[in-house]
């Protein structure tokens, strides 16, 4: 495709890059909820770009292809392909020993043309494919390899916005957690959302809770303890390939039907979807309790709250 500039101020840019089978193409497919395609991903050729929203912005994620003339090309257009930038999420195979000295280059001169556009957007870094399950040595040598990389990427001392996360498709809280973060960078009302679902915990007890948008974004989340938030962590990815099966199984018009309850460890897990504009992607709330049911009273409430919130950043 041909690289066109955005023309909507308000449009917040976020940029996946690195080698070509890097894990790119996976770990939007993990959040879109298209494990299946995994099997099936062919190198991304050139750029792609979705539009989605995220509390009321506009986010425009763009796909850069890895292979290595299309990297050569991004470098040689910097000013047009990376202009707007809001986040650059880079993303690294930790176990292509190979070419673990290529992926630096590659990020060293996309920083050095941000530093002669006068530009700089938070880089997150991805350490991806660090599986779990796997050979001691190799995992020895995985974060043998992590340590020397941020290493050299702190030789980058003029460069003050990069962070790490450790990722994995066989684990896609990892992935969730590490873009939910790096997305609610970008909203400056989370710090509110969050005294709201503290609020909520305060008059409800429940155990832990997850307020989830439609992109498996955790928004913002609450847990009593460890245990509560691995076991919520693990189940919500789950709850939401579950809830995507039953819509296209029936067209659900009743929101009370939108309702998923296990009971497991002599608690109840339960999962919801609401809506906070009618037409709009919904939103999920995942929480572990003691009893078998929402706090209706409280959870409207809360759903009212989080409306003037998310509509004020609109």
């Amino acid at each position: 495709m041909e690289f066109e500039e955005e023309d909507n101020a308000n449009i917040q840019k976020v940029v996946f890059v690195g080698l070509d089978n890097a894990g790119k193409s996976s770990i939007i497919l993990s959040l879109l909820r298209e494990i299946s395609k995994f099997a099936v991903i062919k190198p991304t050729r050139n750029a792609e770009r979705r539009t989605f929203e995220f509390l009321g912005m506009n986010i425009s994620e763009w796909d850069l292809g890895g292979h290595e003339r299309y990297r050569k090309r991004y470098l040689e257009k910097a000013e047009l392909i990376f202009r707007g930038t809001n986040i650059l999420i880079y993303v690294v195979d930790i176990q292509d020993y190979e070419r673990i000295a290529k992926t630096y280059s590659y990020l060293k001169d996309i920083i050095d043309r941000f530093t002669e556009m006068k530009l700089e957007p938070p880089i997150h870094i991805l350490f991806h494919k660090n599986d779990p399950d796997i050979a001691d040595g190799v995992q020895v040598k995985i974060n043998n390899t992590i340590s020397y990389l941020e290493g050299k990427i702190g030789d980058f001392q003029n460069y003050h916005k990069i962070s790490f996360y450790k990722t994995t498709v066989f684990d896609l809280s990892s992935i969730i957690n590490a873009m939910s973060k790096i997305l609610l960078s970008l909203f400056p009302r989370s710090k509110v959302i969050d005294a709201a679902i503290q609020g909520y915990v305060n008059k409800t007890g429940v155990e832990g809770v997850e307020l989830i948008d439609d992109n498996s974004l955790i928004i913002s989340s609450w847990y009593k303890n460890d245990d509560t938030r691995t076991i919520l962590n693990l189940l919500s990815p789950y709850f939401l390939r579950l809830n995507d099966g039953f819509k296209q199984l029936e067209n659900i018009e009743d929101e009370n039907k939108n309702y998923i309850i296990v009971e497991r460890y002599e608690k109840y897990f339960i999962f919801k979807q609401f809506t906070l504009i009618k037409g709009v992607t919904p939103y999920y709330i995942s929480t572990c309790t003691d009893e078998p049911f929402l706090n209706q009273y409280e959870f409207n409430a809360l759903i009212n709250l989080l409306k003037d919130i998310i509509s004020h950043e609109a």
